[in-house]
């Protein structure tokens, strides 16, 4: 099982293994990561490694408990961090900064 880590620091170098992983884990994620990636010009690992970052950066506390609350039940507590921050993501991308999305 990956770490939120170690599939952060692998999409770095080699993006299909992030969108390997949506696809078979979260294939509904993975559609929507793609074309909200495509509508910003971004590939979907530079959209889910800037998702991390701006949850860190503008994530309020509800988000927060949220997130810890789902990996404390979570199988896998990689993905479920990803999807989380990933899903604030795309709920919160047109509310961001372009600098700050980007």
């Amino acid at each position: 099982m990956l770490t939120l880590g170690d599939l952060m620091a692998r999409a770095r170098s080699a993006a299909p293994v992030l969108e390997g992983w949506l696809d078979e884990a979260a294939p509904d994620l993975a559609m929507s990561v793609r074309s909200a990636a495509a509508a910003r010009g971004e590939s979907p690992a530079a959209f889910a490694r800037a998702a991390l970052v701006e949850f860190d950066r503008y994530a309020g506390p509800e988000a927060w408990t949220r997130l810890t609350g789902r990996l404390h039940a979570a199988g896998d507590p990689g993905l479920a961090c990803l999807e989380e921050m990933v899903r604030w993501r795309l709920s919160t991308a047109p509310a961001l900064p372009m600098e700050d999305a980007r």
